[in-house]
């Protein structure tokens, strides 16, 4: 692992999200309720990109299918499935509903920096 300086704190407003492209290894750097937090840049179950997405408490929800990842431990919470709001829709096959858990990289402040620590 490298530990790489990525942006100035103030780059990162509070409740958002920033891509970041380094050596071509893209990531996204995120702020939630104070705390930065980095991950892979996209969602590990179809490949969105998560710096599109948005919050829903403390989970980083991706915005092509509304998967739920926790910012602090990576975890998968939550899964959308489109049958309980279209009850006449036929539910995808198992197998396209599975998802590893999100990515995070280590994270530290120094300075006025984030830096990001990268394989």
């Amino acid at each position: 692992m490298t530990l790489v300086t990525v942006c100035k704190v103030d780059d990162v407003k509070d409740n958002s999200l920033r891509l970041f492209n380094f050596n071509g290894v893209e990531i996204v750097v995120g702020k939630r309720k104070g705390k930065f937090f980095a991950c892979v840049a996209h969602c590990p179950h179809k490949g969105s990109y998560l710096h599109k997405g948005w919050f829903n408490g403390d989970n980083l929800v991706c915005p092509l299918h509304n998967y739920e990842f926790n910012v602090s431990t990576g975890k998968l919470e939550k899964m959308t499935s489109w049958k309980e709001e279209h009850p006449t829709w036929i539910e995808q096959d198992p197998e396209w509903r599975k998802s590893g858990d999100l990515i995070l990289y280590d994270v530290k402040v120094r300075n006025g920096y984030v830096l990001v620590d990268l394989p």
